[in-house]
């Protein structure tokens, strides 16, 4: 009674383990992501190189559990012992100023470099906790079979831990506590953490029984005396390409969702919130994953995310385009997740089986975190995610495929498809895709009657469904080559150029697109293509900036260069100096718009990040002493905190003249910023007003609705008659100072977003 209560007690510590570390895990992922984001231009990219890092130390963590879980307990406990007291030298976790970079060139190396300087030892600790304890409870439930197959709910019981953080971290944590505060917090809990695996680990040695039933004896003599048999490369492949799945549909729906659907601040949360529930769902219980629920879902919703990926027109509103791809992500990560949990290893290979996943999952996030951003001109990772459910469909029901019908039926269907697109038959689009998938799925019953089963009929749709994907991508990208000039890609994410109308035409135009975010556009006739547009125009809060009590040589510093729109303000004696972090803007500026070549102003671009180019020149040359400067370098929705500090401010504020303005185009569906940077003008002394703009329907310049906040000491700026006409005050109330250290995105959220 006394070691069975020993036991018990031990359990409880060793979950209690496990769910302290799944917490620390995911909650120092934000907390680190969040203190060296400024660092790096405040880009997304920054981010999912993150996750990046986090699948890799995943998995060297999972290999070193796989390898100290075959040594004798009392080995165990002093390496993981020596692990833990070396992670704990590390903290607390708040990356070196030395690490900053110096604000030009690829960052991705840097951002690695100052994560595995910073978290490398305490993530790798927390890492390792989940299989190793888990291999620690099936010591101790040895000769147990039922109870030993349950230790796999362990890892859904550290999902959910993970859930938890996730929830925790953006509602209560970052709203609440500064930065240091957090990292501090963090730091404490690890030494806590620490102290209660060293106390598991020691639990479970004093709860081993000494000496078994005879039947466990029994068992255990026979199951020594025969060998394991080796794992099947055949297995081991399943896991890691089922694995490698979930990550890649993870990183490419989370890219697309914050990008080309709708950026709202905190999204990638509901995609990351999907895949771990997966987890949680999956490995808690075989009732949770159906096939004969999510394979038809897979099969459903892939090719539809296909099609509405390679819409030329975004068809859906953004909640239903948004719910559609969640949905399909979690319809993707259910099936991944749960053939890896129908394919598991008995307890004994639990460590393999780990050390599997996180190869996996770190496999592909390397592919869509680094490889994609380099090799691919677009984000091809995500049809890839949405063709391959259906071909591990496939390959799963490759014993019960009758191929020479398999083959016959799938051939039927793609040449009959082919048939209807010749160009001898006219057949409207809506026409070509009914038919098509009234023919797969009768040629999908067809197969599964001769095989009676219905699985091989998935099988074939499966292949049928990754098919339509490719094809939708396909002539997607042959059909809109007509109308894109340029597409690229890098760490910062793709551009792309698209013309509208006749090249050279008076009514023509271009325009730089960053997902659904327009970077501007530039009508093409001999003048019209010298005129401001967008958010641009004369009227808009910026054109104001430039325009009012214009000095007779001004300078002028953009943060964001976008096409070089600004420089249409450009006279003869003006300097336009542009920062800019993507060095793909600066390239499509100059080879598609003629803004920047066409200005009569001294036209300079200042590669990398604005704040770190601008302290360097502070500290080498002293101040810019800019007439106006333009912090114009929100993508759209996404916002670059690290550009609306107090910190920040104040840096702006030694370039500027003593008359000087300082412009902030907050134009935001999702955000209401205005109060935040008037808060921060009254923090910094300055005044500040709001400008908004809305042009007259069918305008000629293509200018559009715009939101800025003109801040300044200058009192003869403000009384101006023009400023004191347009501009608006602002009620700052209740809001807090944004610093480097702290700043609550949540509250500036709008609950319902502006048309």
């Amino acid at each position: 009674m006394r070691k069975a209560s020993n036991g018990a007690g031990a359990l409880v510590l060793c979950a209690s383990t496990i769910f302290v570390s799944a917490f620390l895990l995911f909650l120092v992922q934000p907390l680190i992501a969040r203190q060296i984001l400024p660092w790096f231009g405040g880009s997304a990219a920054v981010w999912t190189l993150c996750l990046v890092f986090f699948q890799v130390v995943l998995l060297l963590g999972y290999f070193y559990a796989d390898w100290l879980s075959r040594r004798p307990l009392r080995l165990q406990a002093i390496v993981h012992a020596l692990l833990l007291f070396a992670a704990c030298a590390m903290l607390p976790v708040i990356p070196d100023a030395a690490w900053k970079p110096t604000g030009q060139g690829d960052p991705s190396a840097g951002v690695l470099l100052v994560l595995a300087a910073t978290i490398g030892l305490p993530y790798l600790a927390v890492c390792t906790t989940g299989p190793l304890v888990q291999s620690w409870v099936t010591r101790l439930h040895a000769g147990d079979a039922p109870r030993q197959a349950k230790v796999y709910r362990l890892f859904a019981l550290s999902n959910l831990a993970a859930l938890a953080a996730l929830v925790v971290y953006p509602f209560v944590l970052e709203p609440v506590f500064a930065l240091r505060a957090q990292a501090m917090a963090w730091s404490v809990g690890f030494g806590l953490f620490a102290m209660l695996a060293i106390v598991s680990v020691v639990a479970v040695g004093k709860a081993r029984p000494v000496r078994a039933s005879a039947e466990a004896t029994a068992a255990s003599s026979v199951a020594s005396a025969a060998p394991a048999a080796p794992l099947p490369w055949s297995d081991q492949l399943l896991w890691l390409v089922l694995a490698a799945l979930g990550t890649v549909a993870l990183l490419s729906v989370s890219a697309f969702i914050t990008q080309d659907i709708a950026s709202v601040p905190m999204l990638w949360i509901v995609p990351l919130a999907l895949y771990l529930l997966s987890f949680v769902l999956c490995f808690d219980s075989d009732r949770w994953y159906r096939r004969w629920l999510f394979w038809p879902a897979v099969l459903l919703l892939t090719p539809v995310m296909g099609w509405y990926l390679n819409t030329p027109q975004r068809s859906l509103p953004i909640a239903a385009a948004i719910g559609l791809y969640c949905a399909g992500l979690f319809a993707i990560c259910m099936f991944a997740n749960g053939e890896l949990a129908r394919a598991r290893p008995g307890p004994e290979r639990l460590t393999r089986f780990y050390l599997l996943l996180a190869l996996g999952g770190a496999v592909g996030g390397l592919f869509a975190g680094v490889f994609a951003p380099h090799f691919f001109n677009g984000y091809w990772e995500l049809p890839a995610s949405l063709a391959v459910p259906g071909l591990l469909m496939l390959w799963l029901t490759r014993a019960r495929q009758q191929w020479v019908w398999l083959v016959f039926a799938f051939a039927v269907v793609v040449g009959f498809g082919a048939f209807l697109k010749m160009d001898a038959v006219a057949v409207s689009v809506n026409v070509f895709y009914a038919s098509v998938t009234a023919l797969a799925c009768f040629a999908t019953a067809y197969t599964a009657w001769r095989a009676r089963s219905w699985a091989a009929g998935a099988g074939l749709f499966g292949a049928l469904a990754s098919v339509a994907v490719a094809w939708l991508s396909i002539s997607y990208v042959l059909e809109t080559d007509n109308r894109t000039m340029l597409r690229v890609r890098n760490f910062y994410g793709a551009l792309r150029v698209e013309q509208f109308g006749i090249p050279g035409g008076l009514t023509s135009s271009r325009r730089l697109m960053h997902g659904v975010i327009s970077h501007g556009e530039q009508l093409q006739g001999a003048v019209q293509r010298r005129l401001p547009s967008t958010y641009y125009g004369p009227a808009s809060g910026g054109g104001l900036a430039l325009l009012t009590h214009r000095h007779a040589a001004q300078r002028v510093g953009v943060i964001g260069l976008g096409v070089g729109t600004l420089a249409a303000y450009g006279r003869a004696g003006d300097t336009h100096r542009f920062y800019e972090i993507n060095p793909r803007v600066t390239e499509a500026a100059r080879s598609h718009f003629t803004y920047l070549a066409d200005s009569a102003a001294t036209v300079e671009v200042a590669q990398g990040d604005a704040r770190l180019l601008m302290q360097q020149e502070l500290d080498a040359h002293g101040s810019q002493r800019f007439d106006v400067i333009m912090v114009d370098a929100f993508s759209g929705d996404a916002i670059p905190m690290h550009l609306m500090t107090r910190e920040a401010l104040a840096l702006y504020s030694r370039h500027l003249a003593p008359t000087g303005v300082i412009a902030f185009h907050i134009s935001n569906r999702h955000l209401k910023l205005a109060p935040v940077v008037k808060r921060l003008a009254e923090d910094a002394g300055m005044q500040a007003v709001r400008v908004e703009f809305t042009p007259a329907p069918g305008n000629a310049t293509l200018e559009h609705a715009s939101e800025y906040v003109l801040l300044t000491r200058d009192a003869r700026f403000l009384q101006d008659p023009v400023i004191r006409e347009r501009g608006e005050a602002i009620d700052a109330g209740g809001v807090a100072v944004w610093t480097d250290d702290h700043s609550n995105l949540l509250a500036a959220l709008r609950w319902r977003a502006k048309p």
